[in-house]
């Protein structure tokens, strides 16, 4: 029922009732929602009529305003008004002409759904709606097991299932507030609809760390974060035990000691699966090791004169040496090296593994085993002898010899007997006596091989690392003790390998009697003379310089980079600003073997492999449509590392 009579027109509404009428109609300009049903009414084009009742708005006039005068002319009643504004669902500026009605419900969260149930997948949307109403207008507020829900407060739930917490029930309350917006006139439950979220298998969404280290007497405390529907269980282990009482997702030892070091995982389950977690190394943080410095020399051999080439020792010499410079290794890496060159490059590598320095070899190539290991170099001949291969008492001896802090020796290769078919030289061979061994204590020296005694290493068809490289590039630069980088490569490869790939093996051996990382920092002090030396030697950045064509009246841009780092007897030399030329780069001088190389797809550039001082000066030749146009020297020796003149003596 109307507050005042139904048939005046709207010019008569009383003062006080039309301007709180004007005050609710411009209110989030729901005015807007009136005049657009008024002008379907009357045929009008809506939104030009509404752009009118905008613009006329000076002296005081407001949109509400325009509109109420506009129906005025057209003779409507305050009983029109209430019937337009109760269609326009405009039940706040209808309760200044209109007594309170209670509300009503008018659609339920039911009505969508067959019964009050609901099958909810994980991650999916659960949508609802009701629908009620009153004078004033009801609000709502949607509730999840009697539970208000946040920003959940118009007449339609909308939420994302991301929690098996959410399943229950879900209602909402209507309710009505009178005017003076403080007091509740009436309160209204919807129906309720219950929902189930799908059984889903348990999923881990956190891990525990892979390796923690814990001062002795400290808390430790590491979680796992899993989802699933039913909610899942946990029970933690230490080393494949049981632990009792360990049931929640964290697990919490309030005093740390030697005796709690191990491997944790945790057990999750639910009615559907189950699952656990990666394995947790927990060790005691111990005093930590200081390096003078560290020094890494890198050897990759995969281009064999004599003997089938390989494809992956070169990525696998890179990636090892890259993360070593990550935890600031000095790096020593060569690609491809002769006899001579492995032998002069061990010896530039022991003479600075002084008291204190760690060091670290790396080789990946073609090997085998004759009462010890032997390194092949890439000119060794089909019929090779002992003679022909860098033994590891060799390197033992050379890089002992002035007594380092650590000595870490990786073998990658073949540790088999060269087959007599194939080699019988070799067997019929007196090794002429050499002695090698070194004469100092060979305390805190690891010696690690990707594969045991008389059995193969192997290389993957297309992929780009051998095996023992992608396991061993997982943990050597993670600070862990160094006994637990080989360790855990082992058991990596171990859990990965099948067929005739077991025969792979890895070990390793080590003297070591403290808790040398590869991480262990280095002193801050200003290095020996013999480091200041090796800094020189393999000292390099791209150098950049301008080359002229003095016959053709043209000049370039030259830049000389390393082809492929950290390698740093492969140099790369590009030039530029000649895009309608085509460039050819030829040796000077001839050379044994050919090491530079030029591509059709790479025209403007070529690499060179060991490249040496004897070599003279590279020709740069240029040529248009085929006819040569000019060429210029390029002096090799002044852009190398010192360290190749020393190792190609």
């Amino acid at each position: 029922m109307a507050k005042i009579n139904e048939d005046i027109y709207l010019e008569h509404i009383p003062s006080t009732l039309y301007n709180q009428l004007i005050y609710e109609l411009n209110k989030n300009s729901t005015w807007q929602l009136l005049a657009r049903h008024v002008a379907e009414q009357l045929g009008y084009q809506r939104n030009l009529w509404v752009e009118s009742l905008k613009r006329n708005t000076g002296t005081g006039k407001t949109p509400a305003d325009n509109l109420l005068f506009e129906l005025n002319i057209k003779m409507c009643t305050v009983g029109i008004l209430c019937t337009l504004l109760k269609d326009c669902e405009l039940n706040n500026a209808l309760s200044v002409l209109h007594y309170p009605e209670p509300s009503i419900i008018i659609k339920q969260p039911t009505d969508d759904i067959e019964g009050d149930n609901l099958e909810i997948p994980f991650g999916q949307q659960l949508r609802l709606s009701c629908k009620a109403t009153g004078i004033p207008s009801p609000s709502y507020q949607w509730c999840h097991n009697n539970i208000e829900l946040q920003e959940q407060q118009s007449c339609e739930l909308d939420i994302v299932i991301n929690s098996c917490d959410q399943a229950g029930k879900y209602n909402c309350k209507i309710l009505q507030v009178a005017n003076d917006k403080e007091t509740v006139t009436s309160v209204l439950q919807t129906k309720s609809v219950f929902v189930n979220i799908s059984r889903i298998p348990v999923g881990i969404t956190q891990q525990p760390p892979a390796f923690l280290e814990i001062k002795e007497g400290e808390e430790f405390i590491i979680k796992c974060i899993a989802h699933g529907h039913p909610e899942p269980h946990y029970q933690w282990f230490r080393d494949n035990t049981q632990l009792e009482g360990e049931t929640s997702n964290i697990l919490h030892i309030k005093h740390f000691n030697s005796k709690y070091e191990g491997k944790y995982h945790c057990y999750i389950s639910n009615e559907i699966n189950e699952i656990i977690t990666q394995r947790s190394h927990i060790m005691l943080d111990l005093p930590r090791e200081k390096a003078v410095a560290k020094i890494a020399l890198i050897i990759a051999n995969d281009d064999y004169d004599n003997h089938a080439c390989l494809e992956t020792p070169k990525n696998d010499a890179a990636k090892i040496g890259n993360l070593l410079k990550e935890i600031d290794f000095k790096v020593i890496c060569l690609a491809n090296l002769s006899l001579e060159q492995m032998r002069n490059a061990i010896k530039i590598f022991g003479e600075v593994l002084t008291e204190g320095v760690y060091g670290l070899f790396y080789y990946a190539g073609h090997g085998f085993k004759m009462q010890e290991s032997y390194m092949l170099a890439v000119d060794a001949p089909a019929s090779y002898l002992r003679k022909d291969a860098i033994c590891e008492s060799e390197l033992l001896a050379i890089s002992l010899k002035n007594d380092p802090a650590l000595l870490v020796t990786i073998l990658d290769m073949c540790q088999t007997v060269p087959p007599k078919e194939c080699n019988p030289d070799i067997h019929n061979e007196i090794p002429k006596v050499k002695e090698y061994k070194s004469g100092k204590n060979l305390r805190n020296l690891i010696q690690a091989y990707s594969t045991s005694s008389h059995r193969p290493s192997y290389e993957r068809i297309n992929s780009k690392y051998g095996l023992y490289a992608m396991h061993l590039s997982k943990y050597i630069n993670k600070n862990i003790p160094i006994i637990k980088v080989f360790e855990e490569v082992g058991k990596s490869i171990d859990k990965l390998l099948k067929g005739t790939e077991r025969n792979q093996i890895p070990m390793f051996a080590l003297t070591v009697t403290k808790p040398f990382r590869l991480t262990d920092a280095v002193y801050k002090r200003a290095p020996s003379s013999t480091l200041n030396h090796l800094n020189k030697l393999i000292a390099f950045s791209p150098k950049s310089f301008e080359i002229n064509f003095k016959k053709a009246d043209i000049s370039a841009k030259a830049v000389i980079s390393l082809f492929m780092e950290p390698y740093l007897n492969i140099i790369k030399i590009s030039v530029y600003n000649l895009d309608d030329l085509e460039v050819h780069f030829f040796n000077s001088v001839p050379t044994k073997q050919n090491n530079l190389f030029q591509t059709a797809s790479s025209k403007h550039e070529c690499w060179i492999y060991n490249p040496q001082i004897s070599q003279g000066s590279l020709v740069v030749s240029v040529s248009k449509n085929g006819t040569r146009i000019g060429a210029s020297l390029l002096h090799i020796k002044n852009y190398i590392p010192l360290i190749l003149e020393t190792i190609n003596i």
